[in-house]
């Protein structure tokens, strides 16, 4: 194991992964399937909806009436093209949900075998924060990877500010594939978040700014380098990051 973790046997990894055979839960507004960017590249849409038990996920067309979705989908794609992307819309019209929504799909994401959770959303709701940490440790010892977008105010938000989540904040990368790993933080990653080309519902694509667009590329790095070691458990994704980091502490 001590090999894996050389540096230029890890920058191989990071450069040769696709994302093939890697299952990637997408908690977001959902996608716009149509968009010529992402049209046959969405393995499922699902939605969460109410019921008489509370609320189920369950399959749907893919649609995404905010873009969010759409955008996150686009970046995910672009770094790991191969990955089998579902996406799980938790957030609906008016870009409204819930927490009952996100713990929904998080539980949806475990049943279903996941590889990575990639959440570019969070709740402030400190009322809901045992429920998510409960289903947060369930992925990790599942080793199910939950990447989630840190508050862009700085706010302590869930899932993002848990131990077993790989939160990430917002940097201008020049590339893509760069990111930095803080040690010692509840926010651990930066990824590239700041005006980045994404698609958009209708065809077309917008620049986007923020964590929630820092957070796809972290999942697509992820999803590339569990193509090439499937086996690798949280803790040691984590390491490899922050081997990898361009700014090493």
């Amino acid at each position: 194991m001590s090999e894996l973790f050389d540096r230029g046997r890890l920058q191989a990894l990071l450069d040769t992964g696709t994302g093939k055979g890697v299952r990637v839960a997408m908690l977001d507004t959902g996608v716009d399937e149509d968009h010529p960017d992402l049209a046959g590249r969405i393995a499922g849409s699902y939605e969460i909806v109410r019921s008489e038990g509370g609320h189920a996920c369950e399959p749907a067309r893919g649609t995404d009436e905010v873009g969010h979705g759409t955008a996150c989908a686009g970046i995910i794609k672009r770094i790991a093209p191969e990955a089998e992307l579902h996406s799980v819309k938790v957030i609906g019209a008016g870009a409204r949900g819930s927490s009952d929504e996100l713990v929904r799909g998080l539980r949806w994401a475990i049943d279903n075998g996941m590889h990575v959770i990639s959440a570019s959303l969070g709740t402030l709701d400190h009322r809901s924060r045992d429920k998510i940490s409960d289903l947060a440790d369930e992925a990790y010892y599942r080793g199910i990877v939950v990447v989630a977008a840190a508050n862009n105010r700085g706010q302590v938000a869930y899932p993002a500010n848990l131990s077993s989540v790989l939160a990430v904040d917002s940097e201008a990368m020049n590339d893509p594939l760069c990111f930095r790993y803080r040690l010692n933080t509840p926010i651990e990653l930066e990824a590239n978040g700041i005006y980045v080309e994404a698609p958009s519902p209708g065809g077309g694509t917008k620049f986007y700014t923020g964590t929630s667009f820092a957070c796809p590329h972290a999942s697509g790095i992820v999803a590339r380098i569990l193509s090439v070691h499937p086996d690798l458990q949280p803790f040691e994704v984590r390491t490899i990051l922050h081997r990898l980091s361009a700014r090493q502490p």
